[in-house]
This record gives structure tokens, C-alpha cells and sequence, in this order.
């Protein structure tokens, strides 16, 4: 019981802690997930703390995890209306970005001369951790190493998504005292490209200061997920065996 408490607040207490530093520097690097990643595994170098230890105090924050992610399909809710009027527009987005980062991932990492096991293991990095980890053991691969790449898939998106988009000129990125006066038009591409590539550690980071982006996201993130795990089994072997 004392465990549970001392590593669950711990964690809490340095993810609020990241939270401030990037609320006081402004900065995209200082994502608060980031900055807690790397102070715990930091002190748990330096005091001799196995994973297993930590885990054992921290799995109820586990729990949580679902919970949250059902947080927020609330997003969504309030712009259904927009997504009812677009659905075959976003279906078509999903499946086309689905297939491009399964072609990607899979041919660069044959190219790098990746074994087939590992490239399982990574191809699914762009989609909720749950289903990739059950994708990529369907497809030979080892789901550990599943959950660290859609960790590094949505940190990536969470940190430089947006200044991606803005950077290649598909959004107009506002001042930061003006960021909830995006367009529409932005916001959907925003929501499309972080939920498509991010899932929804990319979503939750959007969700605060774009409201309409959130809800493209939230749906993005399921329907790749769906798409993902049923044409992925057929089409990363197809790939490999060109």
C-alpha cells in the first residue's frame, strides 16, 4: 500500500511538475509526458528502482488510462455535427493516411535492413497502443517494443505535429494568444493529420486550444486504429514480399 501511494504520487507530482515548465517556457519540446519519462527513469537509475518495482506502486494509474481516452470522445459530441456532414471525406483521409504509414514505416525499415520481427514491431506506431500491440503480435512482432514506438509516435506529434503543418504550409499557425481563433478549416487539418499520425497522446495535446481539431482527431484516431489492425495482417506481408 505505501508503494502504491509513494509511486503513484511521485508520478503525479513530476508530470505536474513537467506541466509547469512547459506552461512557464511556452515550449513544444518541454511536453510535460517527455519531461516525466525522462526525470523517472532518471531517478530510478540513480536510487537502483527496477521497472517491476515501479509498476507495482504505479498500476492503478494504469487504470486510468482507458478512462481517459473515453475523455475525449466529449470533443467529439459537441462537433458532431461537422463530422456527419464530412464522414466519407474523413473515412476515405483515414484509410489513405492508414496505408501510407504502414507503406512507409515498412519499406524504410526494410531499407535500414530491419529483421522482419522488428519491422512488425513497429509498423503500427501511429495508432492507439492497445491495438498495435495486438496488430504487431499478430504480425510477429514483439508488443514491448510496440508500446515504446507509439510512445515515441505520440510524443513526436504531440511536440512538433502542429509546427510540422505550419512549417509545410498547410496551416497559418496563429500567435499563441490567439490560438483559439484558428480557422475552421485549419483546425480539420490539424485534427485529421495529429489523430491519423498520433493517436491520442497527439489528441490530448491539441485538445486544450483547438476544440474543433479535437474532435477530427478523436475520430481519426479510431478509424485508423480499425482500418490498421484489419489491413495490416494482409498488407505489411504483401510489402515484405515484394
Amino acid at each position: 500500500m505505501i508503494e502504491i501511494l509513494w509511486y503513484s504520487s511521485l508520478s503525479m507530482l513530476v508530470f505536474l511538475f513537467g506541466y509547469y515548465i512547459q506552461h512557464k517556457f511556452k515550449l513544444a519540446i518541454l511536453n510535460p509526458l517527455l519531461l516525466t519519462v525522462i526525470i523517472l527513469i532518471s531517478l530510478f537509475l540513480v536510487f537502483d528502482v527496477s521497472y517491476q518495482e515501479y509498476m507495482q506502486g504505479a498500476e492503478y494509474l494504469n487504470y486510468l488510462l482507458e478512462p481517459a481516452v473515453v475523455l475525449l470522445g466529449y470533443p467529439l459530441y459537441k462537433q458532431i455535427h461537422l463530422l456527419k456532414s464530412q464522414w466519407r471525406q474523413i473515412t476515405l483521409i483515414c484509410l489513405a493516411a492508414s496505408i501510407c504509414a504502414l507503406t512507409v514505416s515498412a519499406l524504410l525499415a526494410r531499407t535500414l535492413g530491419l529483421e522482419t520481427w522488428l519491422i512488425a514491431s513497429m509498423v503500427s506506431m501511429n495508432i492507439t497502443t492497445a491495438v498495435a500491440m495486438s496488430t504487431s503480435i499478430e504480425l510477429g512482432g514483439i508488443g514491448a517494443i510496440t508500446a515504446v514506438m507509439v510512445l515515441v509516435g505520440g510524443l513526436s506529434g504531440s511536440i512538433f505535429g502542429v509546427l510540422w503543418l505550419g512549417f509545410i504550409g498547410l496551416i497559418n499557425k496563429p500567435a499563441k494568444s490567439n490560438v483559439n481563433n484558428t480557422p475552421q478549416h485549419a483546425q480539420q487539418v490539424i485534427g485529421m493529420a495529429i489523430g491519423s499520425a498520433s493517436h491520442a497522446l497527439g489528441t490530448a495535446s491539441i485538445a486544450k486550444s483547438y476544440h474543433v481539431a479535437a474532435a477530427y482527431s478523436s475520430t481519426a484516431l479510431i478509424l485508423c486504429a480499425v482500418i490498421t489492425a484489419l489491413i495490416a495482417p494482409i498488407y505489411i506481408p504483401f510489402l515484405l514480399a515484394l
